[in-house]
């Protein structure tokens, strides 16, 4: 009789067990595409990171844009850190270098115009709002250069296909 009932209880536990599996969520993508409003890139850019682990990925933002007659070229790469990290909301730093570039084209024959190039670095702390497939984040920076040092800040949207 008592091994009719361990042989009824074990059967009962492992159907449960077997009824009570869910289908985790598929694991995030590695791969972060998006555009920032301000920012590392300057008035606006286009970027990609790549998550190395959970709370540390690498990146980078480029952009370029015309006002009158200057041409701005925009380029910087960053290491991406999350600080603290709950279910759908995220602290993260960054950390990186920025490269710019400025032309102005000569508008007469005769003379090439002028351009110059320069970099700096830059390091941010923000927050982050992440669910399935869509990423908010807004930060604010500190940017250091040739001009000296001056605050960004940065609002961008996302996507992890």
């Amino acid at each position: 009789m008592r091994l009719v009932v361990v042989l009824v209880v074990g059967l009962s536990a492992s159907a449960r067990a077997d009824d009570g599996v869910r289908a985790t969520s598929e694991p995030q993508s590695r791969h972060l595409v998006y555009v920032e409003l301000l920012g590392k890139g300057g008035l606006y850019s286009v970027g990609y990171e790549y998550a190395i682990a959970p709370w540390l990925g690498f990146g980078g933002a480029a952009s370029y844009a015309e006002l009158r007659d200057q041409q701005l070229f925009t380029a910087s790469s960053y290491l991406h850190v999350s600080v603290l990290r709950g279910r759908r909301h995220a602290m993260f730093s960054e950390v990186g270098a920025i490269f710019a570039h400025s032309r102005v084209p000569s508008p007469v024959m005769n003379w090439d115009g002028v351009s110059d190039s320069g970099g700096g670095g830059f390091l941010s702390l923000g927050w982050e709002y992440h669910r399935k497939h869509l990423v908010l984040r807004t930060s604010g920076a500190l940017a250091v250069g040739e001009g000296g040092v001056a605050p960004m800040l940065g609002f961008a949207i996302g996507a992890r296909p």
